[in-house]
C-alpha cells in the first residue's frame, strides 16, 4: 500500500484562491514595473555557481525560475509556496521552460529541509501577508536552513518615507483588514531578523516609498538550529 504524502497547510494566510489571476493581476497593479523589481532583487541575490537557493512565498514562480535561469546546472533551486494551486502554475511554467527549477508545497513556519543547507533564501513581498508570530517563525527557520555566513534577501514593504506611499500603505492595511500589514508600516522587519540570530542586517535599496530590499546574514559560527515553531 502507498501512503500519499499530505501537503503542509499553513497557520497564516494563503493566495490559493487567486493563483489563476496572480501573474496578470500583479502586472496591472505595479503599473508596469514588476520587471524592474525583480531586476533589481536579481542584482542584489549576488548569485554564484555554487548557490543553493530557496525561494520562500514563490507565487507561481517567476523570480525563481529567473534564479535557475541565471545559474544553469545548479540543481538546488527550489521555490515553495502554501498554495498548491500557484505551486501548480509555477511547475508548468518550469516545463514550458525547461527550466530546472523545483516547486513543492511548503510553509514558511516549517521548512522540510535539513540545518545549514541553502546558501541564499529569498522573500520576495511575502511577510506582509503573515502576522508576528509567524514572521518570527519564518526567520528563524531561513536561518537555520540557512549555511553558517548565508543569507536572506528580502524585497517587501516597509516603513513609508513619502506621504503618498505612507497613506497607501495605511489604506491597505485598514481598508484591506490586513493587520499584518503593520508590522511592515512600522519599520519592524529588521528587528525581527536580528531576533532571529541574523547579523550585518542591511537595507540595500528602496523604491517607490514603500518597499525596501534586506541583506542579513547568519554568522559563521551559527552551526545549530533554532527551536522549532510551533
Amino acid at each position: 500500500m502507498s501512503l500519499t504524502k499530505v501537503p503542509p497547510t499553513t497557520r497564516g494566510r494563503d493566495l490559493n484562491h487567486v493563483a489563476w489571476l496572480y501573474d496578470p493581476l500583479i502586472e496591472k497593479l505595479s503599473f508596469g514595473r514588476e520587471q524592474r523589481f525583480r531586476a533589481k532583487t536579481m542584482t542584489l541575490l549576488e548569485l554564484k555557481p555554487t548557490d543553493r537557493v530557496l525561494d520562500v512565498g514563490c507565487g507561481t514562480g517567476t523570480l525563481t525560475l529567473m534564479i535557475a535561469d541565471a545559474i544553469p546546472g545548479q540543481k538546488e533551486i527550489i521555490g515553495i509556496d502554501a498554495a498548491p494551486k500557484m505551486i501548480a502554475i509555477a511547475r508548468k511554467k518550469a516545463a514550458i521552460a525547461e527550466s530546472a527549477a523545483q516547486f513543492r508545497v511548503g510553509i514558511a513556519e516549517k521548512l522540510d529541509f535539513a540545518d545549514n543547507f541553502f546558501d541564499i533564501t529569498v522573500n520576495s513581498m511575502f511577510t506582509h501577508h503573515i502576522d508576528r508570530e509567524l514572521k518570527q517563525c519564518f526567520f528563524r527557520e531561513a536561518w537555520r536552513t540557512l549555511k553558517p555566513g548565508g543569507r536572506l534577501i528580502t524585497a517587501d514593504i516597509d516603513r513609508p518615507t513619502t506621504l503618498l506611499a505612507g497613506a497607501a500603505g495605511w489604506l491597505g492595511r485598514y481598508l484591506l483588514l490586513q493587520p499584518e500589514l503593520e508590522d511592515n508600516l512600522r519599520g519592524q522587519l529588521p528587528a525581527l531578523m536580528s531576533s532571529a540570530g541574523f547579523v550585518d542586517i542591511q537595507r540595500l535599496a528602496h523604491l517607490h516609498g514603500l518597499i525596501s530590499f534586506f541583506r542579513a546574514r547568519k554568522p559563521l559560527g551559527g552551526q545549530a538550529g533554532n527551536a522549532p515553531c510551533g
